[in-house]
C-alpha cells in the first residue's frame, strides 16, 4: 500500500496537438462510515439494562424503542406520584367547594325576606309617630313600634353577615396553598414520567443496528461515565472519511473528484467526489501498517461520496484518491 496522502502524476492526456495537461492526485487512507456518521447509544441515567428490544442488523425507525433498563423503582415512583396528585386534586375541590350552595341561596332568601320586614317595621314606626304627634297614639305603641323595627333591622343585619360568610367560607390563603400543593404535586409527577422515559432506549434516526454492546445485567455506566449499549447507523447512504497528510491541506476543495479503491474492494474502483473538508487538523488515525509510514504527522479529513453504488461493510478500510488542480 502506498504511503498514505503521497502525491503521484496520471499518464499525461493529449489536449491538441501542441498542448499537453497533467492530472495531478493526491492519495489517502480512511474507513467506509454512514453519511449520518455511527450512533453510539447510551441512557442517560446510571441503571441496569434489562432487555434490547431489537436484534442486530434489525432495520429501525427513529423512535423505535431499542433497549430498556431494569426499572421497578421507576414504575412505582410513578405510582405513588399519580396517587399523590390526585390527592392534592381532591383536597382543591373540597376547598374550592366550601359550603353548599343551596343552602347559600336560602340564606340569601331570608336575608331578602327580613330587609322587607326592617323596612315594614320602620314606614309602621314612622306612622306610630304622625299618630302619636295628633294625639291618636300612645307612648307605648311609639315603644313598641320602634322596639320592633330596631328588632327586624337587627335581624336582618345577622342574615346579611351569615350570607356574607357562607359566600367567602373558601379563605384565599386556604385556596393558594391548595393550588401551591396541586402543582408540586403534578411537577413531581412530571419528574417521575421523565425518569422512567430515560429508562427507555429510543432510535434517534432511522437505522440499521450495527452492534449491540452490553450484556442484558450489565451496568450502563462505568466510572461515573455512560456506557453505550449499541452502535446505531443508516446503512443508506455510506461515504468515507479520508485522512490527507497536512502538506496537501491546502490543495483540498469541496466537489473535487474521487476514487475509492483498495484491497477490501478487489479490483473494483467506485468514483466519487469530496463533499466536505473539515476545517481542524488533527493526529493521524487510520495507519496503512507499513514500514516507511510515518505516524506523527498530522492529518486534515475529507468526507468522499461515492457517485455510484457502495455496499460494503461499515468500518472496511479503503484508499481514495482526489483529483486537484
Amino acid at each position: 500500500m502506498r504511503h498514505l496522502a503521497t502525491l503521484f502524476l496520471m499518464t499525461p492526456l493529449l489536449i491538441n496537438s501542441t498542448a499537453w495537461a497533467e492530472q495531478r492526485w493526491i492519495q489517502g487512507i480512511g474507513y467506509v462510515e454512514p453519511a449520518s456518521e455511527i450512533r453510539r447509544l447510551a441512557f442517560k441515567h446510571p441503571g441496569i439494562l434489562g432487555e434490547y428490544k431489537i436484534q442486530l442488523g434489525q432495520t429501525v425507525k427513529a423512535g423505535d424503542l431499542l433497549a430498556v433498563q431494569q426499572n421497578i423503582e421507576e414504575r412505582a415512583a410513578l405510582t405513588v406520584a399519580e396517587s399523590q396528585l390526585l390527592e392534592a386534586k381532591a383536597d382543591l375541590e373540597k376547598v374550592l367547594a366550601g359550603v353548599n350552595p343551596y343552602e347559600i341561596e336560602a340564606k340569601k332568601n331570608a336575608q331578602r325576606v327580613s330587609a322587607l320586614d326592617a323596612e315594614y317595621a320602620h314606614r309602621k314606626l314612622d306612622r306610630i309617630e304622625q299618630l302619636r304627634s295628633n294625639k291618636f297614639a300612645s307612648e307605648d305603641d311609639r315603644d313598641l313600634a320602634e322596639t320592633n323595627a330596631k328588632l327586624k333591622q337587627a335581624d336582618s343585619r345577622r342574615l346579611t353577615a351569615e350570607s356574607r360568610y357562607l359566600t367567602h367560607f373558601v379563605r384565599d390563603v386556604d385556596k393558594q396553598l391548595a393550588l401551591a400543593q396541586l402543582a408540586v404535586a403534578d411537577a413531581q409527577l412530571q419528574s417521575a414520567k421523565q425518569r422512567l422515559a430515560e429508562t427507555y432506549l429510543t432510535a434517534p434516526i432511522d437505522g440499521t443496528v450495527l452492534e449491540t454492546i452490553l450484556r442484558v445485567g450489565e451496568s450502563t455506566f462505568s466510572v461515573g461515565s455512560p456506557e453505550p449499549a449499541l452502535l446505531l447507523g443508516d446503512m443508506t447512504k455510506l461515504r468515507v472519511r479520508a485522512e490527507i497528510d497536512e502538506n496537501y491541506a491546502l490543495a483540498l476543495k469541496d466537489g473535487q473528484k474521487a476514487i475509492v479503491f483498495g484491497r477490501g474492494l478487489g479490483d473494483k474502483e467506485i468514483p466519487a467526489h469530496v463533499s466536505m473538508v473539515k476545517k481542524i487538523m488533527g493526529k493521524k488515525t487510520v495507519f496503512a501498517k507499513t514500514a516507511t509510514e510515518r505516524k506523527d504527522i498530522d492529518v486534515i479529513q475529507a468526507f468522499i461520496e461515492p457517485d455510484a453504488e457502495m455496499q460494503v461493510p461499515i468500518g472496511l478500510e479503503v484508499n481514495v484518491k482526489i483529483a486537484i488542480d
